[in-house]
């Protein structure tokens, strides 16, 4: 019979009857670190990109969106995976937890492997997706490596949603934190002290996160309770995979959608050359240590509400939609301010190559960023609020709301501008902060929307 140790059940304790405050900054703190830590490891990999050159930076930038693509099945699966686990968890329902921890595990590994087996007709992959040569030529290697890098993250994806749920927000961060030092100290030795390539770069990328691999895999393996692996406990019944199919498939389909649609933008900036589509990349890096922050409230969110949904309490639910919508926008406002006045100084970092300084890359990126800023305060109610829908078993909510971010919103007014404008550039980031602007309000929308019909149906 499936049990919890004594720390679970004090977690979840405090989730249903405990303060909301505290349990949101003792869960999402450490998250909002770990997702901030990620996004200097993707800052840090760009920089150290630029360093080799502008054109190595763009082949970066391009390719990731592909990697994004083929990434979203893992990250789909660890998402409905967690929520089909929050709920049985809330529930008190510990069979169904162990039951799902040890189906998801098993269902991401095959993923897992189906892309390996795909990795030798990685360059015909890039060749059939449109990829302009002059990024098949440079990439072709750095992509095969990613897509390595993409197969092991799966795991690590599954495991990380799985202490997530748990509470183990700390964990996520320390061992994240040793996958960061790993790959920047790699990264740095292939770059700066052996002259290396942006195929070192991938190669450092995969060494890193195979850390996090292996020690998942000890503590997955070794536990004997509801969030430990059973194989007696995988189940290919209808019941258990149609609940996780369910609510992985819309985060799946979101999360490709989303990165064919970055990777469309990437494209058609291509055309005022290939550093725009580097600066571009740079610009989206860098705004992502502010939503870094957001991410770790809308992961942490999500666990903390799948579990009080799954319980039964309702207004609870809305009570703690409601804080992490203001810690979302406090967030917004502090580093769009601070960004703001630091955005010339970063960007000059990455104006300087082994060629020499490129001013006219460093003044790409801070117009680019500019623009890019003007969606930051409306975006911040995408994150709590794809925490709620989430929680309350609604992914296809919030593939709806990234529907229209990219091919609603982003792309439209992306080809418009390039079509019949003579702005340039400067549209990647107009059309990114527009469009972003336009996903928080449609977000904040939905979701009150869902208040309503929860608020309704506790009256009747």
């Amino acid at each position: 019979m499936a049990k919890l140790n004594r720390k679970d059940e004090a977690f979840r304790s405090a989730v249903l009857s405990g303060s909301i405050w505290k349990i949101i900054f003792t869960v999402c703190l450490p998250l909002s670190l770990y997702e901030v830590m990620y996004h200097i490891f993707n800052v840090a990999d760009t920089l150290m990109a630029s360093h080799i050159s502008s054109e190595a930076v763009s082949t970066v930038v391009y390719l990731v969106q592909l990697n994004n693509f083929i990434g979203a099945i893992g990250g789909g699966l660890s998402v409905g995976g967690a929520i089909v686990i929050a709920h049985a968890y809330g529930e008190g329902d510990y069979e169904s937890v162990k039951r799902n921890v040890s189906t998801l595990l098993s269902v991401t590994t095959l993923c897992a492997l189906a892309v390996i087996m795909m990795i030798p007709f990685s360059r015909t992959i890039l060749v059939l997706t449109g990829t302009p040569k002059e990024f098949v030529d440079s990439g072709a290697a750095y992509f095969s490596v990613s897509m390595a890098t993409q197969a092991v993250r799966f795991f690590n994806l599954a495991y990380i949603a799985i202490e997530r749920t748990r509470g183990k927000s700390k964990t996520i961060f320390s061992i994240n934190l040793m996958q960061t030092i790993i790959k920047l100290l790699l990264t740095y030795y292939f770059v700066y002290i052996i002259n290396g390539t942006i195929l070192h770069i991938a190669v450092a990328s995969l060494i890193s996160v195979l850390s996090i691999t292996i020690y998942g895999l000890f503590v997955i393996l070794k536990g004997d309770d509801a969030f430990s692996f059973s194989l007696r406990a995988i189940s290919l019944r209808k019941k258990t995979l149609l609940p996780l199919v369910k609510m992985s498939l819309p985060s799946m389909i979101e999360k490709m959608t989303f990165a064919y649609g970055k990777g469309a933008v990437n494209k058609m900036a291509s055309q005022f050359g290939t550093e725009a589509v580097g600066a571009a990349g740079i610009s989206n890096n860098i705004s992502s240590l502010i939503t870094g922050w957001q991410c770790g409230i809308q992961d942490g969110g999500s666990s903390i509400e799948g579990q009080i949904y799954g319980s039964g309490d309702r207004e609870r639910t809305i009570a703690c939609y409601r804080k992490l919508q203001l810690s979302s926008l406090v967030i917004a406002i502090l580093g769009t301010a601070i960004f703001l006045f630091i955005n010339p100084y970063i960007a000059h970092f990455f104006a300087l190559s082994r060629g020499g300084y490129n001013k006219e890359f460093e003044e790409m990126i801070i117009e680019i960023f500019r623009f890019e800023l003007m969606g930051c305060l409306f975006l911040s109610c995408c994150y709590p609020a794809t925490a709620f829908l989430l929680g309350s078993g609604r992914p296809k909510l919030t593939l709806v709301i990234n529907f229209f971010r990219s091919f609603g919103f982003r792309l439209p007014i992306m080809w418009y501008l390039t079509k019949f404008s003579s702005i340039g550039f400067p549209s990647v980031g107009i059309a990114t902060g527009l469009s972003n602007a336009l996903a928080g309000i449609l977000s904040l929308l939905l979701c009150e929307w869902i208040v309503r019909k929860l608020r309704r149906k506790m009256v009747a």
